[in-house]
């Protein structure tokens, strides 16, 4: 076999204006030897333009720059945790990786002084000691701030950041997250996570922000935008494409799709973010309709270079070259086996390994990866140029980080950005933003609501948040979640004292500081120590743990404690919800809540009488709990996991110092059974839910009047900006934020339309008896179906029809948006002069690293694969 790219680099070649690393290229720009100081066979001190550097490499050093092994020490006379790799040392030195990690969100230290420094002499080993000595990048779990280093600010979960409908709010937040990055010594970090919530049975369900392609567009873009607007970062969305639909629910399973889903609601979040530009994109580690996302040429190279433009580096996840052989089965577990997998990696567009080691079967190790490319250029299976091009693109990246200019860090900048008070301040509003109120009821007919609580009564707090075996209350790990301070939560779950933790305070201790009453709290057992014990073991007929992602308990004596309170308490808050997960050790089979903390409810409530109020508070990764396991509850709090401001906003938001605005950004089905559930379905297939999108209740209470949308009929939806405008008034007692959220509800064409799509919203505040006009523009590519028949190869645009628009799918309220000519929107992104399309989401050049190509109006993508002429 021959590698199709022979003419070494991505296909289509034809380029319509630079993007910000072809200076490199065009100037030859030479790396500067001064602040490095290496010794005279360094290309820095060469001062070698990256094209001539890279004809200076053998193969072998050519594939040593396109791994990215993980490494678990920064001295390099550590013990290396791959097979054929003595020391960490040998991997930076003398095998001259191009990259390393640290997994898991937990780097060899979470000191974040000493993890700089540790980095920086790292980095200069590297440089003396490498083939050429070109400085490594180094990538790492950044997922939701830097909750990789002890005392960091940590944002809340991707799904709380759904919740809020602020994408500037979050962008800002992000800001911070970049500058934390870049000053503990990483260049890469793993995000934006990019997946619509569409299963909750998925054990990464809380990484997707929202069910609705719009929400998960915006706030991805926003995340990817203030992370590349740092000059030492880069972004890596993730991950490329169709990760988050797998048919049984299982982490890294088959997805079966169609092309109309992938090119509607699928797709456009990625097609949005990366044109703001990013450094690297990171490979769906599942298969799409019978294909690896690792070897699909379509994806990687038709798709992700030749449509959307990308230029950066594309980056596999974690052992994924393995896993072609171990999970999808596609060659066979040999060394023939392994070279098969890395060719067919590559010849699709893949240019960067992650290596975990592990005992994942037999990984490949870094030496084995650099032979296997060196003998498949040598039988001619690849090309040189084909692996020049790859070798280029993470060069230029290097470049466009400044690490040939200065490859260190400055050591001086993370203490007073560590847990700083404006990053927490903004985690904490975050935080606010994004609590979801789902219940709230009264005890007694014609009484107020619960909430708020008066702020000086008698409470009683219980539910999950002791370790049984050492005493520690651990209720914060479900405050945080997964990607904090390790890959399944704080400490692998197993506390400690005085181990590293993130910047915040718990309920509890959040509780104390703004109650004026007595408070008793009776935490109840939850171990979370050996995560691994939640999955399904077949050949034990049943989970380890008492749920999928914990083991809760009751004892004897704490059923007493809470029995002895509850009678005697003005009001209790009981804790319910699960633990942190991640990946496939996330995965459930049931979304009721645990027995155990239904048994505790059911203490509570034999334990009170009719008119003590009983008060949920719900730390989850996934909508946990139904109609019947709520029944006792008066109120209900989602708080998802709110992470550093969570024990803060909670605590606010139950005494009413804050009023809950929070929407919940996906559907809450009944029952397991009824997933996947989403309001952007095609009719006829979907379920009543517990609770549908956008559900989220105020203390106050607000209307809507006067409708309109401008201009009312559109003739070219790519130019074109809309805009509704509505009057919303706080007709209750007390100030509140609130999110105008816009819909269309009906449109007709010659497709099917989705039952619902979010095209737009707005969050106003408003004082009791205020009224505002709220004016939010519509995102006319929310609108766009895949026109023809089934295999969906039809152009993607907006229908000429009637669009029904509306602020609340269950009111009369709504509004008439018509378009005379059918358009595409996200298509004319670029247009071949590469001037802006026009305002509106959605539209505008390219902006930052990695998306320099300019495209046409017009797919040729499509025609290509419907087999016509462009």
């Amino acid at each position: 076999m021959s590698d199709d790219n022979t003419d070494g680099d991505d296909v289509p070649t034809e380029r319509a204006g630079p993007s910000r690393r072809t200076f490199v290229k065009a100037a030859g720009a030479a790396t500067a030897a001064a602040t490095i100081g290496a010794g005279a066979e360094t290309a820095v001190a060469q001062d070698l333009p990256i094209p001539a550097l890279v004809n200076r490499m053998s193969v072998r050093e050519k594939a040593a720059q396109m791994i990215q092994p993980v490494i678990g020490s920064l001295d390099p006379t550590t013990e290396s945790s791959h097979d054929n790799v003595e020391t960490v040392g040998d991997i930076v030195g003398e095998i001259g990786a191009g990259s390393v990690l640290s997994g898991g969100a937990m780097p060899p230290t979470t000191d974040p002084e000493a993890l700089v420094a540790g980095i920086n002499e790292l980095q200069e080993y590297a440089i003396e000691n490498s083939p050429h000595g070109i400085p490594f990048f180094y990538g790492i779990d950044g997922t939701h701030g830097a909750a990789y280093v002890d005392g960091a600010t940590a944002l809340p979960q991707r799904h709380n950041m759904g919740a809020t409908r602020d994408p500037d709010l979050i962008e800002r937040a992000e800001e911070h997250t970049a500058a934390m990055i870049a000053a503990t010594g990483i260049h890469e970090t793993y995000a934006p996570t990019i997946e619509l919530q569409r299963d909750p049975r998925w054990g990464r369900y809380f990484e997707g922000i929202s069910e609705s392609t719009k929400v998960l567009g915006d706030i991805s873009r926003a995340r990817n935008r203030a992370l590349e607007g740092h000059d030492r970062v880069t972004a890596t969305p993730k991950h490329f494409a169709g990760y988050e639909i797998p048919t049984n629910g299982n982490d890294r399973s088959a997805v079966n799709t169609s092309m109309r889903d992938l090119r509607e609601t699928l797709l456009p979040p990625f097609e949005v973010t990366l044109a703001e530009g990013a450094g690297m994109v990171m490979v769906n580690s599942g298969s799409v309709n019978g294909v690896p996302a690792h070897v699909s040429q379509w994806l990687l190279t038709d798709l992700l270079r030749g449509e959307y433009g990308f230029e950066g580096v594309i980056l596999t996840d974690w052992n994924d070259l393995y896993r072609l052989i171990g999970i999808h089965d596609l060659f066979p577990d040999t060394r023939a086996g392994k070279k098969m997998a890395v060719r067919a990696a590559i010849a699709a567009g893949v240019d960067m390994a992650m290596l975990g080691g592990g005992n994942e079967g037999r990984p490949l190790d870094p030496r084995e990866f650099v032979t296997y490319v060196d003998e498949l250029v040598e039988s001619g299976d690849l090309t040189e140029q084909r692996i020049d091009a790859s070798v280029r693109r993470i060069l230029e990246l290097k470049q466009d980080l400044g690490l040939f200019d200065d490859p260190y860090a400055d050591e001086s900048l993370v203490t007073d950005l560590v847990g700083n008070d404006e990053s927490v301040a903004t985690s904490t509003e975050i935080a606010r933003e994004s609590l979801v109120l789902l219940k709230n009821e009264p005890v007694t007919e014609g009484g107020d609501p619960v909430l708020p609580l008066a702020g000086d009564e008698d409470l009683l707090v219980t539910g999950p948040g002791v370790d049984p075996e050492t005493g520690i209350e651990n209720r914060i790990l479900m405050q945080y979640g997964g990607w904090t301070l390790g890959w399944q939560g704080i400490e692998a779950g197993s506390l400690s004292e005085g181990g590293p933790r993130p910047a915040g305070d718990s309920m509890i201790a959040a509780l104390r500081d703004h109650h004026d009453g007595a408070i008793t709290h009776v935490p109840t057992d939850f171990d979370r120590t050996e995560w691994w014990q939640g999955e399904w073991h077949p050949e034990e007929g049943a989970p380890n743990h008492s749920s999928e992602n914990g083991d809760y308990g009751f004892t004897d004596d704490q059923r007493s404690a809470v029995e002895s309170a509850a009678p005697e308490a003005d009001a209790v808050v009981v804790v319910i919800g699960e633990g942190p997960h991640n990946e496939g050790f996330g995965d459930r089979d049931s979304l009721e809540l645990p027995e155990t903390q239904r048994e505790i409810i059911a203490t509570v409530e034999a334990a009170t009488d009719d008119e003590t109020p009983i008060v949920a508070v719900e730390y989850a990764g996934s909508p946990r709990g139904n109609q019947e396991s709520f029944g006792p509850l008066d109120a209900v709090l989602y708080a998802g996991q709110p992470a550093t401001g969570g024990g803060t906003a909670i605590a606010e938001t139950l005494l009413g110092a804050y009023n809950p605005s929070g929407r919940l950004g996906f559907s809450w089905p009944q029952q397991v059974g009824h997933g996947p559930l989403h309001h952007n379905a095609w009719p006829g297939n979907g379920h009543d839910p517990t609770y549908p999108y956008g559900h989220g209740l105020s203390y106050t209470t607000f209307e809507y009047a006067n409708l309109s949308v401008s201009p009312a009929t559109v003739d070219d939806p790519a130019r074109e900006t809309v805009t509704l405008g509505v009057d919303v008034t706080n007709t209750g007692d007390m100030a509140g934020e609130h999110v105008v959220e816009v819909y269309n509800t009906t449109a007709y064409g010659t497709v099917m339309h989705r039952d619902t799509r979010v095209v737009g919203y707005e969050r106003v505040s408003l004082d009791p008896g205020e009224t505002t006009r709220a004016e939010v523009e519509i995102d006319l590519a929310a609108l766009e179906v895949v026109a023809g028949d089934v295999p969906g190869l039809g152009p993607k645009h907006v229908e000429a029809t009637d669009y029904v628009l509306t602020v609340d799918p269950e009111s009369d309220l709504s509004t008439t948006l018509t378009v005379t000519e059918p358009g595409s929107v996200l298509e004319g992104i670029t247009p071949p002069d590469g001037s802006d399309t026009g305002p509106g989401q959605g539209r505008g050049p390219p902006r930052g690293r990695g998306n320099g190509r300019a495209r046409g109006r017009r797919s040729s993508l499509i025609d290509r694969l419907a087999g016509r002429d462009p």
